[in-house]
């Protein structure tokens, strides 16, 4: 009972450390510019009219913000199913040179990716997806390497026996997926929604290498452009 006491007071307090800077964020975006260093946390009293001068003096935020979502919702749905359908192929389907692909695949994570800008940015020129969110597809593929992964060695912990079960049941290769890979997956698809969102969300090298319009700026391309400490553009 004791050792379960601590277990969760600690879980509260690390959740309590984690959440303290949102939470403070926020208290200080409802305090008046004057007094946002003040001491003692909570406004006094609150104010909405911080954000009314955002969208007054920026009339594209709304724009950025909703370009983030969608950013960072397709590079998630891509990337969760790709690293499944890549992770279950290396974990369950034998073919010729699996463990070299995988290897491969493994050895793409250590090379750093600022190794790749150029090369990235001269095809996308040729190509015509500078300056577009088709562009943003090296930045996904990143992040998709570490999620197959993930995938590939969490399917290898499941029994071989609920797979020779389906095949019983007459299911094809694609039903197994869906219906037993798929549901029993939850644990790493969480995972996966939760890194690969927040890093979409946090992208800023190289969105800010290959977006030039204001208007398909994200927001953190937009906040550093709108405090002018650098220029989104391209090479």
């Amino acid at each position: 009972m004791v050792k379960r006491v601590l277990f969760y007071a600690v879980l509260i307090a690390i959740t309590l450390v984690s959440v303290f800077p949102f939470v403070f964020s926020l208290l200080t975006s409802l305090k008046e510019p004057s007094k946002a260093f003040a001491p003692g946390l909570l406004p006094s009293p609150p104010t909405f009219h911080n954000y009314g001068d955002v969208f007054r003096s920026t009339p594209l935020f709304l724009t950025w913000v909703a370009n983030s979502v969608i950013i960072a919702a397709i590079s998630v749905v891509l990337l969760v199913l790709l690293a499944l359908m890549a992770g279950y192929s290396f974990a369950r389907i034998p073919f010729p040179g699996r463990n070299a692909v995988f290897l491969i695949v493994l050895g793409s994570m250590m090379i750093p990716e600022q190794v790749l800008w150029i090369p990235n940015y001269a095809t996308l020129a040729k190509i015509g997806w500078v300056n577009s969110w088709l562009g943003l597809i090296p930045g996904v593929v990143k992040t998709l390497t570490s999620g197959t992964f993930l995938v590939s060695q969490f399917l290898k912990s499941l029994p071989k026996e609920l797979e020779e079960a389906g095949i019983l049941d007459g299911l094809s290769r694609y039903g197994m997926f869906w219906r037993i890979i798929v549901p029993l997956a939850g644990p790493v698809v969480a995972s996966m929604v939760i890194t690969s969102f927040m890093a979409s969300w946090n992208a800023f090298a190289w969105p800010v290498i290959v977006l030039n319009s204001p208007e398909l700026f994200t927001l953190p391309i937009a906040s550093t452009s709108s405090r002018g400490s650098t220029s989104p553009a391209g090479p």
